[in-house]
């Protein structure tokens, strides 16, 4: 027993030594760990920083009327956005570098935005090896396409409706004006389709000049030839796009699609008076006026083209039609037509798909009935129809990938409200994969691999305009990435 105090003694004192030995090794580490812990957080905070100002600076090339003063604009919105994410003094760094972003033209209608940061960041557990701080530095890019945009302005007479001492037609006039100021003149190319049962266009150009004078023009009144409508912008986007551009259409439209474009020539009830010379006889056939979309009257034929923005009745017979009984009276149309032909004169097919597609009232999941031309129901349906198979095809278009974004004006028609679902699946909005609804879900998985839009819904005019601000910035978010 006499031996066993001391043995322990000694165990005491080795234990303590043990410790010191370990505190030595542990505590450099721990306070290596700290000390690359908050260099960490300020290597990412610096990273955020740069890729929040060069996806601004993006996002500003397209403010500005000349390349200089893009690139000018893109700088100083980058730096504003750095300074906003990173401040001077941040967790005590010192000489914060930031110098502006450069811009390169070098691939055509792609332009890349490039920055770069520094600063120092303080130590303190490594001061004792003589380091008092450790520079971090960090870069980003972000770039923008060119655009080639063709805006699509619904002017049917619902637009009239009357709200805060002014109409929705001026409304929208107004939203869609300040729109254009979204795209980099010299650069992106825009141009406008205004419909109502007939289309006006104007082609696609880096000068928005014509189209800040144009737009304010704009009288409302007619139907809603929706699918005339997206052809013809389809027709002119063609002829600015190219593979390498951002290529978009932007529709906006307060009512159901009731206007048909079709050639009816060989479904004359008269054929040896209406339109005896034996051409071609073509026009729109529309449902007209009524309310909802199972009431009103048929009428037709109308032209399906205009040459004046500013006329608000644009249902103007259509010609080749002596001995018609339309001409006099649009709604004599029945007395001279019998039936709706298969397919409108762009191809797409009016019996089918999306009324098949659609389980929800008005359209009851089947096909549209084209043996008379006195149902206004199925003049809708057809309608519809050919707006939907007309936005596929522009979707399915194989070489410019392009993208169409929606927006649903609600409230000028309160007994004929916008058919949402159609919008939504007119741009292939990736929401309805997430949609309540199983028939959004079934077209977000029938669509899959198309190019996806972005669909907008402004509950009434008020609020048009942030719907338009909507749109704006999806699509300039799709240039910046």
């Amino acid at each position: 027993m006499s031996n066993a105090k001391p043995t322990r003694r000694r165990e005491k004192g080795i234990a303590i030594i043990l410790a010191c030995l370990t505190l030595l090794v542990t505590m450099p580490i721990a306070g290596l760990a700290v000390d690359l812990s908050m260099l960490y957080f300020i290597q990412t905070k610096l990273s955020t920083a740069l890729d929040s100002a060069v996806l601004a600076g993006a996002r500003a090339l397209g403010s500005g009327s000349t390349p200089a003063l893009q690139t000018s604009n893109a700088q100083a919105a980058a730096q504003s956005y750095f300074s906003a994410n990173f401040p001077t003094g941040f967790w005590h760094t010192t000489n914060l570098s930031f110098s502006p972003p450069a811009v390169s033209t070098a691939v055509p209608h792609y332009r890349t935005i490039t920055a770069s940061a520094s600063v120092q960041a303080p130590l303190y557990f490594l001061r004792i090896l003589g380091q008092s701080y450790s520079t971090v530095t960090a870069s980003a890019q972000s770039s923008r396409r060119d655009a080639v945009v063709m805006l699509v302005l619904d002017r049917s007479s619902s637009m009239n409706y009357a709200m805060n001492g002014t109409t929705a037609c001026a409304m929208m006039v107004a939203d869609a004006t300040a729109f254009l100021s979204n795209f980099a003149e010299g650069r992106d190319s825009v141009g406008l389709v205004v419909f109502g049962s007939s289309t006006y266009y104007v082609a696609p150009s880096t000068n928005f000049t014509s189209l800040t004078t144009l737009i304010p023009q704009v009288v409302c009144g007619g139907n809603t030839a929706t699918a005339s409508a997206l052809n013809v912008a389809y027709t002119q986007l063609k002829t600015a796009a190219t593979t390498s551009t951002a290529n978009v259409i932007v529709l906006m439209t307060d009512g159901r699609p009731n206007g048909i474009d079709g050639n009816f020539t060989t479904l004359r009830l008269n054929p040896g008076s209406c339109d005896s010379s034996g051409a071609a006889l073509t026009g729109v056939l529309a449902q007209w006026a009524g309310g909802p979309y199972d009431t009103g009257s048929t009428a037709g034929l109308m032209k399906d083209t205009n040459t004046n923005i500013a006329i608000g009745n644009n249902e103007v017979a259509a010609g080749n039609s002596t001995g018609c009984y339309f001409p006099s009276n649009l709604a004599n149309v029945s007395k001279d037509l019998y039936a709706i032909p298969p397919k409108d004169i762009f191809g797409n097919t009016l019996a089918t798909n999306y009324s098949v597609l659609n389980s929800s009232a008005p359209y009851d999941a089947q096909a549209a009935i084209l043996t008379s031309v006195t149902d206004p129901r199925q003049i809708i349906m057809a309608s519809t129809n050919a707006a939907d198979n007309q936005a596929t095809a522009i979707r399915l278009d194989p070489t410019y990938n392009i993208s169409i974004y929606c927006i649903g004006l609600e409230g000028t028609s309160p007994t004929d409200p916008p058919d949402t679902l159609l919008l939504q699946k007119i741009a292939n909005d990736p929401s309805m994969q997430n949609s309540t609804n199983p028939t959004a879900q079934s077209f977000y998985t029938l669509q899959q691999g198309q190019p996806a839009g972005y669909f907008a819904l402004a509950p009434d005019p008020t609020q048009l305009g942030a719907a338009f601000s909507s749109i704006a910035s999806q699509i300039v978010i799709r240039l910046s990435n």
